[in-house]
């Protein structure tokens, strides 16, 4: 199957080409990041902590996300196809299908109004302010909170152009980052996504997911928020992130998780940036994460540019925990743990 796919992705260029029509265009990009990251706690299955889901290997070179991607675009239809490998897709895909593994975007949408557009398919999320695209995101690293919430959603959506500052997204999904329901109980989840841009380099972001996280016959609700503010002029950027999430438990109405995080990074002439990062993350009854946890966290990255299409990046990461929750060799535990990571991405 997965050789079918890459197959297919080679063959349809130099078919689109002939069978395109008149209105419409083909474009193909690519884009890979390859990393090493050293963890000072030494895992000894080198295995960095299982709440990051990018970077995730310990002193090994390793590819975070190749990836391929073949866009059309005519006047009223839209359609991406996306395939691609690497940390990311292994680890945030790690219970799907063969078949769903490898692909990064697979939708179709049409223009019901000149304003709004309804697609369907595998997309990305309504949620958070970073991307799979580490070239796009002002860490090298993603905080706890989008490794621990949907990149992804696999669905159907309505975007709204309501006002030319103003954006509003309405989802039907399989769920809470599923490319398939994992239960067939489960039902179909929502969510609502709403981007105000009040002035020039200013964003203010609601979102929201609502579904069924039981299994078999079982109803456990959740219900889970995020809103982020960025802010971007001149030389200077800022972003403040909350997320609050809630879900009905068996002997409590229901258990909570929540996180924040705070950023700001600075330009240096054309080739340098610097981005410094403060999280916070509780998740004690471990609605989310594999075990119980509360994690504070602090990163520093240091960017050079070295052309327009590609960026070398290195990040010192550190995590602090008041209970000794991260690996170290011969079986025992740390209340803390620090990694220094370095990636380099060229996008195409």
């Amino acid at each position: 199957m997965k050789r079918t796919f890459i197959l297919l992705f080679f063959i349809i260029p130099f078919y689109s080409s002939a069978q395109k029509d008149e209105q419409g265009k083909v474009t193909f990009s690519g884009y890979i990041e390859t990393y090493y990251s050293y963890d000072f706690n030494q895992p000894e299955n080198n295995q960095r902590p299982d709440f990051l889901y990018n970077y995730a290997r310990h002193n090994e070179f390793n590819i975070n996300l190749a990836l391929l991607k073949a866009n059309y675009e005519s006047e009223k239809i839209r359609a991406n196809l996306a395939l691609m490998g690497g940390n990311y897709a292994q680890y945030n895909l790690a219970n799907e299908p063969a078949w769903g593994q490898v692909i990064n975007e697979a939708s179709v949408g049409i223009k019901l109004h000149k304003k709004i557009w309804f697609d369907m398919g595998i997309m990305p999320s309504h949620i958070g302010f970073e991307s799979w695209y580490g070239m796009d995101c002002w860490h090298l690293s993603r905080s706890i909170l989008a490794d621990n919430s949907p990149y992804f959603l696999t669905g159907a959506r309505i975007t709204y152009e309501f006002k030319p500052k103003l954006d509003i997204v309405f989802w039907a999904t399989n769920g809470w980052q599923n490319v398939q329901r994992q239960d067939k109980k489960k039902g179909i989840g929502l969510g609502l996504g709403i981007d105000h841009r009040p002035f020039e380099g200013m964003v203010i972001h609601y979102a929201n997911y609502f579904g069924n996280e039981g299994a078999d016959l079982n109803r456990i609700l959740r219900f889970y928020n995020n809103f982020y503010t960025q802010y971007e002029k001149n030389n200077w950027g800022l972003t403040l992130g909350v997320d609050y999430g809630i879900q009905e438990a068996e002997f409590v109405d229901f258990n909570e998780w929540y996180g924040i995080t705070a950023s700001v990074k600075r330009s240096i002439g054309e080739k340098f940036v610097l981005a410094g990062r403060y999280e916070y993350y509780s998740d004690p009854n471990a609605v989310i994460v594999n075990e119980g946890m509360r994690v504070t966290g602090f990163s520093a990255n240091l960017d050079y540019q070295l052309a327009k299409n590609s960026l070398f990046r290195i990040e010192i990461r550190q995590f602090a925990s008041p209970e000794a929750i991260f690996p170290l060799p011969a079986a025992k535990f740390s209340k803390g743990n620090t990694a220094i990571t370095g990636a380099f991405a060229v996008r195409f």
